[in-house]
């Protein structure tokens, strides 16, 4: 599953190749996969490419329609053009084989595009699970679903008061509560980890034991570590390569992730790493230092 610095790095690559773009042609190669009426596609140029939480969406010229697209689990975005190929998602042989494949659930065709023959880009979305989806929405429908969801930790929205009264409000483990994406969107598990590790706090804690002066430092460190994931292009530790075909490289900057038994050296602490489960996910925490 993607988390926000992977999900904004797609996003960010496909701006760079899908923008003026004409669709040419929809094939839906798994109707499951896809929803909407393909057909009311073609002939559309391609405005944007934005994201908001963990869906990528795809703006057009026709102000009313956007192309939403959830990779899920294992979904992947590859864009194909005459001599290049940049592939964003989920990695396996598909990134480097010839296209379609048996993972292919779509096939979005274009017309033209900068330095581009007619009819030779494509953008594959393939999906080994079947989990993800391409869906088409109105303009109304997107900013109604917007309104649904939580902020990211990078919106102006997500403010210490918020932050605050997420918490205050649960007497669940800490770690629980910053990684409801109900409530908080885009942190996943690896940064959570590193986040509650440089805030010296207990993954298990009850959420509302935070004092005030703990939560502010909690949400300044949960901004930083998204940031410097988005700077890095996010983690392919686990199942995500950025849309260049190349993994992001936070995983090189992991802080506690993947450390069980190692000393903690943090600030010279002495501590060891130790892994426990919280609710289901791998929790690494230093057992000195994280109270």
């Amino acid at each position: 599953m993607p988390e926000l610095p992977e999900v904004e790095t797609i996003a960010r690559q496909l701006q760079q190749v899908l923008p003026g773009r004409k669709i040419k042609s929809v094939q839906v190669l798994r109707e499951k996969s896809f929803v909407g009426e393909s057909e009311i596609l073609v002939g559309r140029k391609i405005r944007r490419v934005t994201r908001k939480a963990k869906m990528v969406a795809v703006e057009l010229d026709r102000e009313d329609l956007v192309l939403l697209i959830h990779l899920k689990m294992t979904g992947q975005l590859i864009f194909q053009d005459k001599g290049r190929r940049v592939v964003g998602g989920h990695p396996t042989e598909d990134w480097v084989n010839s296209l379609p494949s048996k993972h292919t659930r779509v096939i979005i065709g274009f017309t033209d595009g900068p330095a581009s023959p007619a009819g030779r880009s494509k953008l594959f979305f393939n999906d080994m699970r079947v989990f993800g989806w391409i869906k088409i929405a109105t303009s109304d429908e997107w900013l109604a679903t917007g309104r649904t969801l939580p902020p990211d930790v990078i919106d102006p929205e997500f403010t210490v008061g918020y932050l605050k009264g997420v918490l205050k409000r649960s007497t669940r483990p800490v770690k629980l509560v910053l990684l409801d994406q109900a409530k908080i969107g885009g942190l996943g598990n690896i940064y959570v980890n590193d986040a509650l590790y440089l805030t010296q706090t207990k993954p298990t804690r009850k959420a509302n034991s935070l004092k005030p002066a703990e939560i502010k430092r909690l949400h300044q460190t949960c901004v930083q570590v998204i940031k410097r994931g988005i700077e890095a292009g996010g983690a392919s530790e686990n199942t995500y390569k950025h849309i260049n075909g190349l993994g992001g490289q936070y995983q090189e900057e992991f802080l506690v992730y993947k450390r069980e038994g190692q000393r903690c050296g943090l600030n010279g602490c002495d501590g060891v790493i130790k892994k426990i489960k919280v609710g289901g996910r791998g929790t690494y925490f230093c057992s000195r230092h994280q109270r």
